[in-house]
């Protein structure tokens, strides 16, 4: 798979719906479509230019005025120079400009090619993308020098995130949601940054395609088959926690926006996340009544900050009938278990585990990282027991880059240990690590009642159609 752009990273020259170039009006003069190299400084000095005029507008309108009588001003200036420049570069430097204002600058296009994954950023010009299968390919510089990246990344903190962040020498660590950008719609847009700390400034830039998903989607994708679509569905309505496992890109935030698809879309939600991510606030025809929280850093003098931790018993007193949280890190996960366990059943959480069994172990090391050591691992992993119903573990197919579940596991209070009692409910020995019913829940009461069908745990009614 060729990189998209094929040469350069500049909005493309117009082409027909057949791919064909246009051919544009000649220009009474001589034209100049300029090397990258010149557009890149023309697109900089017209952004430093207009800089003050817009300051901290939002109207693109009113910033595409602005932003054309700049260039026709840099234009005419060329002009005088005997150089003259053409209409269709023009246009495409007020676009770049816009870009560089409102968007991720020339990695827009890259944003907007459903195909593309992630983008990492290691330097101005070591740029690497990775695609939905997984291909990872060199891409174009994106600033001509580090200190112009590190503008960029600022411009994109202050005017594109949810929640403007500082990034600099004093806060060289920079994690935030992006907003959509136009023509950005359904795309969820994750930036982490560093700077001072890495020997060249770094970004990396992670595009989650499915904000509106269900778990029919999922099982179109292969995520899911048909029993773990019924499975998980019932869990939903029966109102049973759910916790989502898996490593990085495994997938965890996806299979919690399609669990919550379930829901009735009345119900009042509340999610709290240290960035936005989940978006149900956004699917309307989903969540009408969601309230998102955002946890908040402290200022420069180190006041002001906001944690998940602060967040959560704020929530309660909101009439929340369940919460979810985009991924507990750290003391969060205290909260969050009295919230399953005083009156919020049905609340969902995503954590970052590379196997099910290995889950109680994480929840005594997120517990203790929060509030120290002074609580036994009995006490925690009891607590454990009493608050989790089920885990969902996902994982990521390295061959393919195809994610599906390949666990469910039901928890229970500790009996004959110290760690909380489980049913492999579905087992990972279905076509390379898929779940496979394994054994009968204890829960299955509850999820009969939610109107699943206890045949689909049959190991022979669990087909696999591996995509």
């Amino acid at each position: 798979m060729s990189a998209w752009p094929p040469s350069g990273a500049w909005p493309p020259r117009p082409t027909n719906d057949s791919g064909d170039p246009v051919l544009l009006p000649r220009t009474a003069g001589p034209v100049d479509e300029l090397d990258d190299k010149a557009f890149r400084k023309a697109v900089v000095d017209v952004t430093a230019s207009i800089a003050d005029d817009l300051k901290d507008t939002e109207d693109r309108d009113a910033a595409r005025q602005v932003i054309q009588a700049r260039v026709h001003q840099w234009t005419h200036d060329r002009l005088s120079e005997g150089d003259a420049v053409s209409f269709a570069t023009q246009r495409r430097l007020v676009q770049a400009v816009l870009d560089e204002r409102f968007e991720l600058g020339v990695l827009t296009t890259y944003v907007r090619d459903s195909r593309v994954e992630s983008i990492d950023i290691n330097g101005c010009d070591e740029v690497w993308v990775t695609y939905s299968d997984g291909t990872c390919e060199r891409g174009p510089a994106v600033a001509s020098t580090d200190d112009e990246l590190i503008k960029m990344i600022q411009m994109w903190a202050l005017h594109k995130s949810y929640n403007p962040r500082e990034f600099s020498a004093a806060n060289p660590l920079l994690n935030t949601a992006l907003k959509p950008g136009d023509g950005d719609d359904g795309v969820g847009v994750r930036l982490s940054a560093t700077m001072t700390v890495t020997p060249r400034p770094c970004a990396s830039i992670r595009c989650h395609r499915l904000v509106d998903v269900t778990l029919d989607d999922l099982f179109k994708l292969g995520t899911i088959n048909r029993s773990l679509r019924a499975f998980l569905r019932a869990a939903v309505l029966a109102r049973l926690n759910i916790v989502i496992t898996g490593g990085t890109a495994a997938g965890k935030t996806t299979m919690l926006r399609a669990l919550a698809s379930v829901i009735d879309p009345a119900e009042r939600l509340a999610t709290l996340e240290s960035d936005y991510e989940l978006f149900l606030d956004k699917l309307k025809h989903r969540h009408q009544n969601v309230i998102a929280f955002q946890a908040r850093q402290a200022n420069s003098e180190g006041a002001g900050a906001v944690t998940l931790n602060d967040l959560i018993p704020h929530s309660l007193r909101k009439n929340i009938k369940r919460i979810f949280i985009g991924e507990v890190r750290s003391d969060e996960i205290i909260p969050m278990f009295e919230a399953m366990n005083t009156g919020h059943p049905g609340s969902m959480c995503t954590i970052h585990a590379d196997g099910t069994e290995e889950i109680f172990n994480r929840i005594v090391m997120l517990w203790t990282r929060g509030v120290g050591a002074q609580t036994p691992p009995a006490v925690i992993h009891l607590n454990t027991g009493e608050t989790i119903d089920l885990v969902v573990h996902l994982r990521m197919d390295p061959s393919t880059n195809s994610r599906f579940v390949s666990e469910v596991l039901e928890v229970m209070p500790p009996a004959d240990s110290e760690t909380p009692s489980r049913n492999h409910v579905f087992s990972p020995t279905g076509p390379g690590g898929r779940a496979i019913p394994n054994v009968t829940p204890q829960c299955l009461p509850r999820l009969k009642a939610a109107g699943f069908d206890p045949a689909l745990l049959d190991p022979y009614a669990a087909i696999w159609e591996v995509r």
